[in-house]
Parts: C-alpha cells; sequence; structure tokens
C-alpha cells in the first residue's frame, strides 16, 4: 500500500481524545514558546541592563527558568501517580500556569512580580508536562499499540505547530506594541488549552493513581510547600527581593532530597535496590548463561517486582546521557538568539528579528516528522539496517554535536570583525532539528513504553527531568563566566567549542553503553483503564 495512504488509515484508528490532546498541547505550546521566544532579549535590555555582562546574566536566568519548569515535572508525575490522577493534575495546574503569564503581563518593568510570574508559569508547565505526555500513552492498549508510534510523532508535530507561530508572531507583537501586550497574548492562549483540555474529559482513558507511597508524599509536598510560602511571606514584607535565581536553587536542594526519597522508596521499595544487588552477589555461583545477574533474586524477591526494576535501571542508564544532548540544544533559544543580533539578518528578501529567526526550528519539525516517520525510517529498514529508539537517539547526539560545529564556525567569523548571513545559522537549525527528532520524540515514546505500568507519570518525569539537568548545566557555566571563574576563558569561539567536546566524548560513551541495552515495551493492562470508546 502507499506509504502515504497508509498513514492516512492508521490517523482513523487513533483513539477518541486524540483532537482534545492534540489541540490543547498546540495550544498550551504556543503560550510557552512565544513567551520564551523573547525571553533572554527581554531580561538583557530591560531588568539586567546596568550588569556588567547582561547577555550572560540574561542566559543564566533563562536557563534556570527552564531547568526550573522541567525540574517541576517531577512534582506532576508525583501528584498524578499517587493522588489525584493526570487529570485533575493538568487541570489545576494549568490554571497556575494562567496566572503566571497575567503576572508576565501586568509586571512587565516590575523585577519582583515578574519572576513570581515565571515561577508560577514553572510549576505550572512543569506539572502538566509528564502527565501530558503520559496521557497520550494511556489513550492506548494491547488491541491498537501499533499506533502509539505515531501518536507521539503527530503530538510533537503538534508542539512545533504552535511553537512555530509564536515564535514569529510574539518577537513582532515585542517590537511594535510593547511587552505586555507580547506576554499577554500567550497566556490567552494558554487560557484556550486549558478550555481544550476540559472539553475532553469525557474521552480520555483515565488510569487510577495507585495511592502508593502516599505518607511520604505528603511530608515533602508539606516540606515544599511551607518553604513557598516562606519565600512569598519574605517577599510580601520586603525583607528580600525575589529573585528567579536564589529561588530556583534552593529548590534544587529541596528537590535533591525528594528524588533521593523516589529513588529509595519508589524505584526501590524496602531497599530493594541494596537488596536484591547484596543477594545477587551472594549467590552470583547459581547464575546461569539463560538468565541475567539480577534474576538470580528472583527466588527471594516477588519476580514482577525484580523485572521492573530491571526495566526502570535500564531507562534510568539511558536517561543518564540526554542532560548533555538538552545543554546544547536549549542554547538556541538563547545564546543562538543573542549571536542572530550579531549577524546579517537578510535573508530571502526580508529582514528578520533575532528573536524571529529560532522559529525555524519549529517548521522544519513540521516537515520532519512525517518525513522520517513515513519515509526515512522505512526507507532505512528496508534497506537491512534496524530502527530503534536507541540508535535513533545515538544518531541525534552525533547531529547535535555537527550544529555546534557550525555554530561555533559563525562565531569566530563574527570574533574576526565579520558580519555572517543568518543563513548560515539557518543550516545549523535545520541539522538541529534533525537531532531533535531523533532524541526528543523518540525520548517521550521510549520513556513511556519502557516504564513499569504504575510508574508512567514518574519515569516521564525523570525523562523531564534530563531537561532540567541539561539546563541547569549551561546556568551554572553562565553563572561561572559572569563571577570571572573558571569558564570565563571559554569566550567567544571557545564557548561554543566547548560544548561541542562535551557532546562528542557522551556520544562515544553512550553508543558503547547503549550496545548492552535491550529494551521491553510495557503498556498499561486495560483493567486498569476507565477506558472510554
Amino acid at each position: 500500500m502507499n506509504p502515504v495512504k497508509a498513514y492516512l488509515n492508521d490517523l482513523k484508528r487513533f483513539p477518541s481524545a486524540t483532537p482534545y490532546i492534540l489541540g490543547n498541547e498546540a495550544a498550551e505550546r504556543f503560550s510557552f514558546y512565544g513567551m520564551k521566544a523573547i525571553l533572554t532579549t527581554f531580561l538583557a535590555t530591560t531588568f539586567y541592563v546596568h550588569y556588567s555582562n547582561p547577555n550572560a546574566a540574561a542566559n543564566e536566568t533563562t536557563h534556570q527558568f527552564i531547568s526550573a519548569a522541567y525540574m517541576f515535572s517531577v512534582f506532576g508525575g508525583l501528584l498524578a501517580d499517587w493522588f489525584i490522577g493526570k487529570y485533575r493534575t493538568i487541570l489545576w495546574l494549568s490554571i497556575v500556569y494562567c496566572l503566571g503569564h497575567l503576572c508576565l503581563a501586568l509586571f512587565d518593568v516590575q523585577i519582583n512580580g515578574f519572576m513570581l510570574g515565571l515561577f508560577l508559569i514553572t510549576l505550572g508547565a512543569g506539572g502538566i508536562k509528564p502527565c501530558v505526555s503520559a496521557n497520550v500513552g494511556d489513550q492506548f492498549t494491547e488491541r491498537n499499540k501499533d499506533l502509539i508510534s505515531k501518536l507521539y510523532d503527530i503530538f510533537y508535530f503538534s508542539i512545533n505547530f504552535g511553537a512555530f507561530f509564536s515564535q514569529l508572531l510574539i518577537p513582532y507583537l515585542k517590537e511594535h506594541y510593547g511587552a505586555s501586550v507580547a506576554f499577554g497574548v500567550p497566556g490567552i492562549l494558554m487560557a484556550i488549552a486549558t478550555l481544550v483540555f476540559w472539553m475532553g474529559r469525557k474521552k480520555y482513558n483515565m488510569v487510577k493513581p495507585s495511592g502508593e507511597h502516599r505518607p511520604l508524599a505528603i511530608k515533602l509536598l508539606i516540606i515544599l510547600a511551607g518553604y513557598a510560602i516562606l519565600r512569598a511571606a519574605l517577599w510580601y514584607f520586603n525583607m528580600e527581593e525575589i529573585s528567579f535565581l536564589n529561588i530556583t536553587y534552593t529548590t534544587w536542594l529541596l528537590l535533591l532530597v525528594l528524588i533521593i526519597k523516589l529513588a529509595d522508596s519508589v524505584l526501590f521499595p524496602t531497599n530493594v535496590f541494596v537488596d536484591v544487588n547484596l543477594y545477587s552477589l551472594l549467590h552470583i555461583s547459581k547464575m546461569r548463561k539463560d538468565i541475567s545477574f539480577m534474576d538470580v533474586a528472583k527466588e527471594k524477591f516477588p519476580a514482577k517486582r525484580v523485572d521492573d526494576f530491571k526495566e526502570v535501571w535500564k531507562v534510568l542508564i539511558v536517561f543518564a546521557f540526554i542532560p548533555v544532548f538538552w545543554a546544547l540544544y536549549d542554547q538556541n533559544g538563547s545564546e543562538w538568539v543573542l549571536q542572530a543580533t550579531q549577524l546579517d539578518l537578510n535573508f530571502m528578501g526580508r529582514t528578520w528579528l533575532p528573536e524571529q529567526v529560532q522559529s525555524i526550528n519549529a517548521i522544519f519539525i513540521l516537515l520532519f516528522v512525517p518525513l522520517f516517520s513515513i519515509f526515512l525510517y522505512p526507507f532505512i529498514n528496508n534497506i537491512g539496517i534496524r530502527v530503534t529508539p536507541l540508535r535513533k537517539i545515538g544518531a541525534g547526539f552525533v547531529l547535535m554535536a555537527l550544529t555546534f560545529i557550525i555554530i561555533a564556525w559563525i562565531q569566530t567569523q563574527i570574533d574576526a570583525g565579520g558580519k555572517p548571513n543568518v543563513g548560515w545559522q539557518l543550516l545549523a537549525y535545520i541539522i538541529l532539528t534533525a537531532s531533535e527528532v531523533m532524541v526528543s520524540v523518540t525520548g517521550l515514546e521510549y520513556a513511556y513504553t519502557q516504564a513499569p505500568p504504575t510508574m508512567k507519570s514518574t519515569v516521564m518525569a525523570f525523562w523531564l527531568l534530563t531537561v532540567s539537568v541539561g539546563n541547569y548545566l549551561v546556568s551554572a557555566i553562565n553563572g561561572n563566566i559572569q563571577a570571572h571563574g573558571f569558564f570565563s576563558q571559554f569566550t567567544g569561539a571557545g564557548y561554543y567549542w566547548l560544548f561541542c567536546g562535551v557532546m562528542a566524548a557522551t556520544t562515544v560513551l553512550y553508543v558503547v553503553v547503549a550496545s548492552f541495552i535491550k529494551p521491553k515495551t510495557q503498556l498499561v493492562a486495560e483493567a486498569a483503564l476507565d477506558i472510554h470508546e
């Protein structure tokens, strides 16, 4: 059958909730990427204009914001899996999300209110992210699991559909109507996203929260709520200025405690991590060629518990390499935008705004997602090269390193006094987009399918946490540059060569480790779903 016709036939078999999921995601991503498109240049020219290095300060805050947004995915996953389910988590935190956008629009000249708005957006955007992504996979059972990959492709398509238009429109609004309007429009789209999601409430297959480990979660959430109230009180009584940086740095310490507790009591309940490995070591003589090292422990521990632990462990091993990818990728919305201010922006008969250049990423996502899914991957399979999620991720790593070679070359020309045409940066964006399709789109599917059924949102949250860690790394490096520390020697093109080298080393190590990993798809059983046909 013609591949296009086959693909269209598959669309008819998608779950009935699909239009609401995709509509919500497109509008929500419009709001997020539209706001983020102008954030770095706005901060550099408004709140940080008197800093010794406004660009580094703006980069630091931007990456702290992205890091915090994805960091809060852990809270969203915890809230959904243990307490109220994905639907209520998405709905309630979307309202918080809308309030954050309102603060940005109202306080565009007042830093405390603006930073409060950023914090609310990190809580809302981060909290709903793992639930929205996992909700896609929840719509499938064994009967239609062959469509999961295709819907994740279209899901990612909808993300960039919203991002493309916002990255063109919002910089234009900022240039011609001011920051208040430019930050306000994304808030309107977030309100629309919330409404669309609510309209599909009777269509979703909903996984019931397990309720497991609630006492632990309640204690941790009380600590975090107390911390948030203390911060708000100090700000209200003018005892400290709200700094997005000190909020996120302190929250990172609290989150570290949370992650340790999660690792101990969720991934490794009753110290199963220590017990299983110790038992396996003590009884290594019982190993056979047909079982793995940890399978020895099945004679003492429930087989399902050991198998789940093995699968989560394999997922986390893959996740360990992903932060470096995000450390490079998310610079296209900050450092690359600032680089664009030094380029010749005349291209294809028009002069582009620096913040608009990044929209090329979104439009090529719209082209590459169906192109790769319908033609490229089947073609590679047909010529005898098996396409797997792990191989896609590895290829994406290689392409990401290549993009930074191009960006470093551009910066070399700028350092020498030149003004290269923005077309060179567009080439880097195209290769970056191909890398994104292979790593990010694949990662969403991999995170869902490899997680045990009772931990879908939580493992999805750990996937999103890789974004947080990567951006935290970039923020820390920019903070070090501001403080004239070790990384201040990596200036100009050297800054980009540093990240290129780190990506290359990570790729080599990943290829070696991934060769030992054998993925295993795990879907939620129909008995655990409230299914709406």
